[in-house]
């Protein structure tokens, strides 16, 4: 992302939204003339791991400022001149999915969830104490280096 316009509860930045090109018919090749925006939220902080599947949905706070992020860059198009018939929206999709497994204190030295069978590790933003609707790719590539040492047999 080379740069973004911070919200209070998201960012938007321009992004290419291979999802989107691939499996939305609305997004055409090639993509000239196209402008995407990116609305990256930081959703409410829920999610469950139980029976060995995640789960993670959102709720209607999450639905209303996704709404507000619609609008806002429905209006940053139409300021660069787009047409309001010619606005139409991408894949919704997770990211990173903050906060669903976050570890507590106890479980910072192991980087493991009790949760979890012995033998697997999740390395991921699901990690962290809260969706921070912002990138977590340097946090990630941390908490992997960690993890990649604390499997690794010495």
């Amino acid at each position: 992302m080379p740069f973004v316009s911070h919200r209070e509860k998201y960012i938007i930045s321009p992004y290419m939204d291979w999802l989107s090109f691939f499996f939305n018919r609305q997004w055409h090749k090639p993509m000239d003339g196209m402008v995407s925006l990116m609305i990256k939220l930081a959703d409410v902080e829920q999610g469950d791991v139980h029976h060995n599947k995640m789960s993670k949905v959102l709720t209607p706070l999450d639905h209303q400022r996704l709404q507000q992020g619609v609008d806002d860059c429905r209006q940053i198009l139409l300021q660069l001149g787009a047409k309001d018939e010619d606005i139409f929206l991408g894949t919704l999709n997770a990211g990173h999915p903050g906060g669903m497994l976050p570890l507590t204190q106890a479980e910072a030295e192991t980087l493991h969830s009790p949760l979890l069978p012995d033998n697997l590790y999740v390395c991921d933003a699901t990690l962290l104490p809260q969706a921070l609707g912002l990138p977590p790719m340097l946090t990630i590539m941390a908490l992997a280096k960690r993890i990649a040492r604390i499997i690794t047999p010495s």
